[in-house]
């Protein structure tokens, strides 16, 4: 596989059917595959636990006010996907649709913590951080943290990796806040899992550089949700990727809209900025040095909320509602995505080309994307009057474009010379 002509798409199983299991989502790989994605991001589906003790619940989750007591990212089982999604036999079902289809698949990694009654705690005696008194030392959202000076852990953790790609055939693996696991035991563990699928993608939450730079991880993840930019977004968007690009992130780096986080803290991009809008940001995230990533439902510019706590039992009309693909903005989104995953994967420029910003008004993004000979140019106007841009050769794509070299608000061109 071509790493560099990655574009993934997140699945969070609870939002994407009404149905929330891992048969209903399989019946919807072909419409996936069909927009030019190759690789599904599957979110956490491992065995939670159900414990109304909330001790140990998240403030998100409280904060949700859904009172469901499964948290996705509180694994009890790493061995068993949960039965809300369908059991394991579902997930091998939704494996092989995948490979059938042409997508690559990638499950979560919940390595930072556990939860309080975890198969794992007992399995492993000295699997999780305890104090002083034999107490769980809990992190940051109130769950047990992994014991990493254990190597009896290592070796379970690693384990547990394998299962997945012998078993399952999973092709890759997004680290949950990967940056908190410690870089030796990525190092152990990937060494261990390529011997059995060499090209395994792995994906580490987080923005150490050396994370990347070591050759254990392919990609980065860490991106700030663009529903939360303020005027004038382009100096917003222009700053945040100054600082992915200084982080050692920059090509090695994920860029995204929105994915499960950012809908559940921050809500839809969609409905914040309205599609015409949005339509802008899709193209700086296909066209900019990194790996493009969708959440579920952008490509049809679904208006409805998403909350990762939220499902089928608790719910107050949470999930994508697929009847945007049939409007104007669903399809005009749907038409723009598969030309943009198309050019993504097909331009050398745009999937290995280097990155230079260029001159242009205070709420403009203005780029070029050069790979030997070739150079695409990329003009996307984020403010409330038409901008003059300067023409750069053949137009690939446009919005509002006029020839006297004007982009109306809204619109956005992209020139290959």
């Amino acid at each position: 596989m071509d790493k560099s002509r990655l574009v993934l798409y997140q699945i969070n199983p609870r939002m994407f059917t009404p149905q929330g299991t891992l048969r209903a989502a399989k019946a919807l790989l072909p419409h996936i595959a069909s927009i030019g994605v190759n690789v599904v991001y599957l979110s956490s589906v491992c065995k939670e636990d159900d414990s109304e003790d909330r001790a140990f619940w998240s403030e998100r989750q409280k904060k949700s006010n859904l009172n469901n007591p499964k948290n996705p990212y509180r694994i009890a089982d790493y061995f068993s996907v949960d039965e809300e999604y369908g059991g394991n036999a579902q997930l091998k079902e939704f494996v092989e649709e995948a490979h059938k289809v042409g997508l690559s698949v990638m499950m979560d990694l919940v390595y930072f913590h556990c939860a309080p009654d975890a198969k794992l705690i007992k399995d492993v005696p000295d699997g999780i951080v305890r104090d002083e008194n034999g107490h769980p030392v809990l992190g940051e959202w109130h769950f047990p943290r992994l014991n990493f000076g254990s190597k009896a852990l290592r070796e379970y953790l690693i384990g547990n990796m394998r299962y997945y790609i012998r078993e399952y055939d999973i092709d890759g693996y997004r680290c949950d806040v990967g940056d908190e696991v410690p870089l030796d035991f990525w190092q152990e563990a990937v060494t261990e899992i390529r011997k059995v699928k060499s090209e395994i993608i792995m994906l580490n939450e987080g923005c150490n550089p050396e994370y990347v730079t070591s050759g254990v991880f392919d990609l980065n993840y860490y991106w700030p949700p663009l529903v939360s930019a303020v005027m004038p977004y382009a100096r917003f968007i222009k700053e945040a990727h100054d600082k992915n690009e200084q982080s050692g992130s920059g090509e090695k780096g994920i860029y995204f809209v929105e994915n499960h986080d950012t809908v559940t803290d921050c809500g839809r991009a969609d409905a914040h900025f309205g599609p015409e809008f949005c339509d802008c940001l899709y193209v700086y995230l296909f066209t900019v040095n990194g790996t493009p990533l969708l959440y579920c439902g952008e490509e049809i510019a679904d208006l409805n909320e998403h909350c990762l706590f939220a499902n089928k039992e608790h719910n107050r009309g949470y999930g994508v509602d697929w009847s945007n693909a049939l409007l104007a903005h669903g399809k005009r989104r749907l038409a723009l995505i598969r030309r943009l995953s198309a050019l993504r994967t097909g331009e050398d420029a745009l999937a290995r080309g280097t990155f230079a910003w260029l001159a242009s008004d205070a709420d403009v993004l203005a780029y070029e994307r050069c790979f030997q000979d070739e150079k695409i140019s990329v003009f996307i106007n984020l403010s409330d009057g038409k901008a003059a841009i300067e023409a750069k050769g053949t137009v690939l794509l446009s919005r509002g474009y006029h020839k006297n070299g004007t982009v109306n608000p809204g619109g956005f061109v992209l020139f290959k010379e």
